[in-house]
């Protein structure tokens, strides 16, 4: 694991506006949140970005990783970003917008926005629901990693996808989907056109389950699944500090 796939905090003190929790997808690692987090960083904000059990090592060490685990380790990452006394936002690319959704669930009262990239909330492939029995016969499969449209780009992945963890990460969707009415936060949506890995379906269901009075949608037009690390990259970034500038004046005189 090289230091770029190690997870990372940003801290600037008192005057940071806020924090963004960036919580990176699956078989990925904090490395594909790094340049999100270096930008959000330059113009005023905390970051923090956990690496989730299992991530960022090969995938066998993976497969023994839950989803539970997962969340716990976001949940710890929003107390530490708490901790720095500035309102926090989380972000969070594919899996980790499914986690981001199911922390707005659980404890949106902590939380002034969503930023999603390519969130999942379901699968839509028809051999998916075999996942908790082909773990057994079929351990991995090939990786699904490094979806990204620019051609000299490669994302931080495991070799291959665990069954097991993917197994997981569908239980997690089956939990979150249901309470998705639970997400009242104010919420921002990057969906890319053309996505090999999640279906831009997703996001709308996404759209039409919260209860969010806000929710801003925007399409990606030449990026593919790691929206973060492909051409409209910038798109994200600055269309995340202006939704966050934009809850903060909503709430001034609340938190300061």
């Amino acid at each position: 694991m090289t230091n770029d796939s190690e997870e990372f905090t940003f801290d600037l003190g008192s005057d940071a506006k806020a924090t963004m929790v960036l919580c990176h997808g699956f078989t990925s690692d904090p490395a594909s949140m790094r340049p999100w987090g270096e930008y959000l960083r330059d113009e005023g904000f905390n970051v923090v970005s956990p690496l989730l059990p299992g991530h960022g090592d090969t995938w066998q060490v993976l497969a023994k990783a839950t989803w539970q685990q997962w969340y716990r380790r976001l949940e710890e990452a929003l107390d530490e970003a708490m901790a720095l006394g500035r309102p926090v936002f989380a972000g969070g690319l594919s899996m980790g917008g499914s986690l981001c959704l199911r922390l707005a669930e659980q404890r949106g009262a902590d939380l002034s926005g969503l930023v999603l990239v390519n969130p999942a909330i379901f699968d839509d492939k028809p051999q998916g629901f075999l996942a908790p029995m082909l773990r057994y016969v079929m351990p991995s499969v090939s990786s699904i990693g490094s979806d990204v449209n620019k051609p000299d780009v490669r994302e931080k992945t495991t070799s291959r996808t665990p069954v097991a963890a993917y197994a997981s990460l569908r239980r997690l969707w089956q939990v979150t989907r249901p309470e998705l009415a639970r997400v009242t936060v104010p919420l921002r949506i990057f969906t890319s056109a053309e996505d090999h890995v999640v279906s831009p379906r997703n996001s709308a269901v996404i759209r039409a389950g919260v209860r969010s009075k806000e929710v801003e949608s925007t399409v990606l037009p030449r990026s593919f699944h790691v929206a973060t690390l492909d051409y409209d990259a910038e798109t994200i970034f600055s269309g995340s500090v202006e939704f966050m500038n934009r809850q903060l004046v909503k709430t001034r005189g609340v938190h300061d």
